[in-house]
């Protein structure tokens, strides 16, 4: 009869990593992402990129316990694909044989090969994913301040044209309200924007994920 440390499906799991050459500062147990804190996140400690995503149940593999594991899986994986598009996610399953888990594909439901345990193989994908979804929003980003701008250029045009022809005369109280109006439709395309003495700063929101991640 085994005893209960030896069933431990963790301690089993980390050990396992740990075997196949995993960093164990990549090994984050209880890891928040989003809203969610999954049980074993795999991630790149220079980047902070999530690679896999490991979904550990203390029972034995059923049809129910399958359902609920998978369906807690793509929750953390929705909320990791927003930092890595090609986040891995795995379901684990307690056994009675050596070594006490088993590691299962959570789309085709068959049992993960060695291969999939190749953390330097990992980190290089992630790196390439994170490069090419940096690439794509920076493009998408560039599109959106174009079209703003051009939106902005006629904005004023329109306001030059209506005050040549004393419609709507230009107030510094209006001119002032205009300003606020360019600097928000602005904002989400710089960090910081600065006219005068009047300095405005978008929130750190990656500040804000890891101080929540470490809670």
């Amino acid at each position: 009869m085994l005893f209960e440390a030896d069933k431990d499906i963790l301690l089993n799991f980390k050990k396992y990593l740990a075997q196949c050459g995993y960093p164990a500062q990549s090994i984050l147990v209880g890891y928040t992402i989003g809203q969610y804190r999954a049980d074993v996140v795999i991630s790149d400690p220079d980047t902070n990129t999530p690679l896999q995503i490991f979904e550990l149940k203390k029972q034995k593999k059923t049809p129910q316990t399958l359902a609920t594991a998978r369906t807690q899986l793509q929750k953390h994986l929705a909320a990791a694909r927003k930092l890595n598009p090609d986040v891995i996610g795995y379901l684990v399953f307690q056994t009675e044989i050596e070594p006490y888990f088993e590691v299962f594909d959570a789309i085709t439901d068959e049992v993960v090969p060695n291969s999939a345990f190749d953390y330097q193989n990992q980190v290089h994908k992630g790196k390439n994913a994170t490069a090419t979804m940096l690439s794509r929003n920076k493009s998408r980003a560039v599109g959106n301040l174009k079209w703003a701008t051009m939106l902005l250029i006629f904005f004023t045009a329109l306001l030059f044209l209506l005050d040549v022809s004393d419609i709507i005369p230009m107030t510094g109280y209006r001119l002032y309200l205009i300003l606020i109006v360019v600097i928000l439709v602005l904002l989400p395309y710089y960090e910081t924007i600065k006219v005068a003495n009047f300095e405005l700063t978008q929130k750190d929101k990656t500040a804000g994920d890891e101080n929540s991640a470490d809670k």
